[in-house]
């Protein structure tokens, strides 16, 4: 039987328009972005100024109401187990256990990857993200922002947190 090139293009095309689009492969790459931010936020973070980050504004690493603090300097989180559902938290050298105790867990509030709700019911919005020069290792940087309150006064917290891989081509760190 000799099939000339336009009966093998029809069976070609009757083929690929049968396949289902997942067949396809349609759902490759995409991630759940709770997920992809617990991985980001899971680590160790220290309090550092943000030098590499001229776009935000307050580059201190903490502030209250707007002004610098220096009590928490050698203060350290460790986020761990984080997945889509939240995680858990540490802390080191905090100053106050009613700005940051020192253990807890959380959970991102109302499924928004930028907010976190901690266990001691603190609803905090938080900014993750990469600086990645590729000859350097990777730095990641946390600000978190939140509000306590003293009596019947509130308290505006801003905490600009940094961690450093060991290697730019490290995707675990």
């Amino acid at each position: 039987m000799k099939l000339n090139k336009y009966t093998l293009l029809f069976y070609m095309l009757f083929i690929f328009s049968s396949c289902d689009e997942n067949d396809l492969g349609t759902n490759i790459g995409t991630e759940d972005p709770l997920e992809t931010q617990a991985n980001i936020l899971n680590g160790t973070w220290n309090l550092e100024p943000l030098l590499e980050k001229p776009s935000i504004k307050d580059v201190t690493p903490v502030t209250k109401d707007g002004m610098e603090v220096q009590v928490f300097k050698d203060m350290t989180l460790t986020i761990s187990e984080g997945s889509a559902v939240g995680g858990i938290y540490s802390t080191l050298n905090t100053y106050d256990d009613k700005v940051w105790p020192s253990s807890g867990s959380w959970t991102f509030q109302n499924n928004d990857k930028d907010k976190i709700l901690r266990s001691d019911d603190i609803s905090m919005s938080i900014f993750a993200e990469v600086i990645h020069n590729y000859a350097q290792p990777k730095v990641y940087t946390l600000r978190t922002s939140f509000t306590t309150t003293e009596g019947t006064k509130e308290i505006k917290w801003v905490f600009n947190f940094k961690r450093q891989c060991s290697s730019p081509f490290n995707e675990g760190c």
